[in-house]
């Protein structure tokens, strides 16, 4: 990964969040294995950066026992969700709530403008859900949802898959992540990785720049690889700025209506 200068002014990004909440994003694509393990580490890094975190987990469908998004929509829209003084992180069962943003319209600004609403005072949201939500959600955005390959069986092609119907349907570049297996010491996924990159220039007449994380170093710097990951997924979130914080809704500078070019 690029090296992200860590120091006490770091420590500080935190302190404007309840400001405008940002929006980040994981792809899932059946990895559970990595996927969930990444997501709970992403959590933690956030929280070091001084965010509160509320992971909207679209793989998980809300019931009257599980409340969650859909609840939100429903009977709180428009009172946003109320944050501790300490920084800490709540997952929250997504996919009925991310089904009926889908159905506001093809553009994201209606469905991100009714999200805003609900997490007015919130640091980060993480919409962690399928690739078909994402594209919904964010497709013409200059969001860069994070998306992860290990060496897990199945992980290059659903990866693959992934990344086609993210750069076709919705002009969306993920930031890419290859996690080290620790089972093989990271040799497997080196070769997973590279066939992706093959794969993708190939049939996608696109250039794949993986960052990586190896899960078997050191406490401490994997710690450290981990919050600059968060910091750089930061450097590409969405602002969500309501009606009732002065703007005139969704911050639509996010918005692109050509994609770039691949």
């Amino acid at each position: 990964m690029h090296d992200v200068p860590l120091n006490q002014a770091i420590g500080l990004m935190g302190l404007g969040a309840t400001q405008s909440p940002q929006l980040l994003a994981m792809v899932s694509h059946g990895d559970l294995r990595h996927e969930q393990p990444l997501l709970w580490q992403l959590g933690n890094a956030l929280t070091q950066l001084g965010y509160g975190v509320t992971v909207l987990d679209g793989t998980v469908a809300e019931t009257e026992q599980n409340p969650g998004l859909q609840q939100l929509l429903d009977f709180q829209f428009g009172h946003g969700v109320v944050e501790s003084d300490a920084p800490e992180w709540n997952v929250l069962p997504a996919a009925l709530g991310l089904q009926t943003l889908c159905a506001l319209g093809m553009r994201p600004t209606h469905s991100l403008l009714r999200l805003a609403q609900t997490f007015q005072t919130n640091g980060v949201v993480v919409l962690y859900a399928g690739v078909d939500v994402l594209v919904k959600l964010l497709g013409h955005t200059d969001a860069r949802p994070l998306l992860s390959v290990s060496s897990e069986k199945g992980s290059l092609m659903t990866t693959y898959l992934a990344l086609k119907r993210l750069l076709r349907n919705g002009r969306i570049e993920p930031t890419i992540l290859n996690m080290m297996d620790k089972d093989t010491d990271g040799r497997g996924d080196l070769g997973v990785a590279k066939a992706l990159s093959e794969c993708a220039r190939n049939f996608l007449n696109y250039e794949v720049q993986a960052l990586r994380i190896d899960p078997t170093q050191k406490e401490s710097l994997l710690d450290m690889d981990m919050r600059r990951l968060a910091t750089r997924l930061l450097e590409n979130a969405l602002p969500l700025r309501s009606q009732g914080s002065g703007n005139a809704g969704f911050d639509s500078s996010g918005y692109r209506e050509l994609g770039r070019s691949h």
